[in-house]
């Protein structure tokens, strides 16, 4: 894909984002590796329902603008997902509200409860609290990012990366819907953990499509205590 190529679908992304309510406003914002060490990033204060391709930022590694004008607040957060994540060629940060209304009430979403979420994720795990805009966000991410495609930011939205940009925004979907599934069955009663027989099948399926990153389920998640071989 060409810059342009990349610009419009920074475009397309960001208001699909929007018109499904995973944004509002002027929360959340994108980026795509361009090459090896070259970002397009989304403008401070823009809408990503109402982008413009020229709107877009061009930075280095250094967070160094190379055109355009001022990045999001969040640059050091995405720049600190790329360091650590050499594999990924996109990050995307949204304000999903479902999932952001899970840390506000001091709820996790990491134990293993939907099988296709466990499958794609592990488990999603939320970060320590961090001031938004500011260097904290990057500091917050540091560690879980290295073993996860999916984190909830707390009081502060989710942050998936992918391999592109249309592969990061899917996870953004499947971890609001699992907030949505997980909502739903407390509001019905009560919320049923896999047995762990289901998770360790869920494990195997996990490396036989290659979704296992560098830690088991209980390795990141560290709610159930369930020993996984």
């Amino acid at each position: 894909m060409n810059e342009w190529q990349i610009r419009r679908e920074i475009i397309a992304i960001g208001k699909q984002a929007y018109d499904k309510g995973l944004v509002t406003a002027t929360d959340g914002n994108i980026s795509v590796r361009v090459m090896g060490d070259r970002f397009l990033i989304t403008p401070s204060g823009s809408c990503l329902g109402e982008l413009k391709a020229e709107q877009l930022v061009y930075v280095d590694f250094d967070g160094k603008v190379l055109s355009g004008s001022k990045p999001t607040g969040e640059l050091s957060m995405h720049l600190a997902a790329y360091r650590e994540r050499p594999d990924i060629n996109a990050v995307l940060h949204a304000h999903p509200p479902i999932t952001t209304g899970f840390t506000i009430a001091g709820e996790s979403l990491a134990q293993c409860v939907i099988p296709e979420v466990v499958v794609i994720f592990g488990t999603i795990p939320t970060t320590e609290y961090a001031t938004i805009s500011t260097d904290e966000g990057a500091r917050a991410i540091h560690e879980l990012i290295k073993n996860h495609d999916a984190l909830i930011l707390d009081r502060h939205g989710v942050l998936t990366v992918g391999k592109s940009l249309i592969e990061a925004y899917r996870k953004l979907e499947k971890v609001e819907y699992c907030a949505q599934v997980t909502l739903v069955a407390r509001q019905l009663g009560r919320v049923k953990t896999l047995s762990p027989d289901e998770i360790m099948k869920l494990e195997a399926v996990r490396k036989k499509y290659g979704y296992e990153g560098n830690q088991s389920l209980c390795e990141q998640c560290g709610i159930c205590r369930v020993k996984v071989s």
